[in-house]
């Protein structure tokens, strides 16, 4: 990785509060349907600035859907970046089953879809990609298959590795013998999202909104470790520009196995955040907005990328 840096976020200001710049102005919000055929409709917030700079395409974390990133889409649209929050299927509003997929690939189709919807909106001088674990996740397969070419991508506590590792007997058995009833069996207790964040309004906020996924299939926890495990560690073919956000105390993923699948990379820029918990985007959403526009501002559009 080319640049790396260790930091303590300020005490963070209002999530609302204007950003400083120039060209901001007053965002609006337009919320739809994607509406597409034998696919489930997938639930799709834009939130507009008034003077466009680049358009983002942020994909939510497991747990969680579209509504839990727009005071962050406000930050940004403020400073001029038009974000795009869908809810991937089987979350939030959108279609499918609950917390289930049958296939990796489901998941990273809708992906691609709000890319192409996206890239048809007109022109932008700035196509970007970004995801929280989960979804960054998704994100990182999506550019990675070929199916989204963008100018940039901000991955924030990417599920590249869990501290969670099932010893090599028990995931033989779950591969081998679990499958058939993947989409059937889920946990009777809900998910845990103790270790998600340290802000006591959000931990609310996710325990009580029936939108919140928190009954995951086993099939949904399979088919993500088995991504999870394709990942090369470095990836060496990795060229798209990208900013990491971590945390340096996350209880969840495994910054050194992310760190491992850059460690080839020349055009990455990461920064590890000495405070916060998984979720940096509850925790320290100021940060988070401000180290995503200072990279913003570094990026040039791509051959393919850009939509002007």
């Amino acid at each position: 990785m080319a640049d790396q840096s260790v930091e303590r976020p300020s005490a963070r200001r209002s999530r609302l509060e204007p950003a400083k710049a120039p060209w901001r102005g007053a965002p609006t919000l337009v919320a739809h349907f994607l509406d597409r055929a034998n696919e489930p409709d997938l639930f799709v917030r834009v939130v507009k600035p008034s003077a466009l700079r680049a358009r983002l395409l942020f994909t939510h974390a497991s747990l969680v859907h579209s509504e839990y990133y727009l005071p962050m889409a406000v930050r940004l649209a403020e400073a001029g970046i038009e974000c795009w929050l869908p809810d991937l299927r089987g979350h939030g509003r959108s279609g499918g089953s609950r917390g289930h997929t049958r296939a990796w690939s489901e998941p990273v189709r809708d992906v691609v879809a709000v890319f192409e919807a996206m890239r048809a909106a007109g022109p932008c001088p700035l196509l970007l990609t970004g995801g929280e674990s989960y979804g960054a996740l998704l994100t990182y397969d999506a550019i990675r298959s070929g199916a989204i070419v963008c100018d940039g991508v901000a991955l924030l506590s990417p599920a590249f590795g869990l501290h969670f590792h099932p010893s090599p007997v028990t995931w033989w058995l779950l591969t081998r013998l679990a499958w058939p009833w993947a989409g059937r069996v889920r946990p009777l207790a809900p998910l845990t999202f103790s270790g998600v964040t340290e802000d006591p309004m959000v931990r609310r906020y996710i325990e009580r909104d029936k939108l919140c996924n928190r009954h995951y299939s086993l099939g949904f926890l399979l088919h993500m470790m088995t991504a999870q495990k394709r990942v090369p560690h470095p990836d060496r073919d990795w060229t798209v520009a990208t900013l990491l956000l971590l945390s340096a105390h996350d209880p969840i993923t495994d910054n050194a196995v992310t760190q491992s699948v850059f460690a080839a990379s020349p055009d990455v820029t990461c920064h590890v955040s000495e405070a916060g918990l998984h979720s940096l985007v509850a925790d320290h959403p100021d940060w988070v907005v401000d180290r995503l526009l200072d990279w913003a501002e570094t990026l040039k559009p791509a051959r393919r990328g850009a939509s002007s």
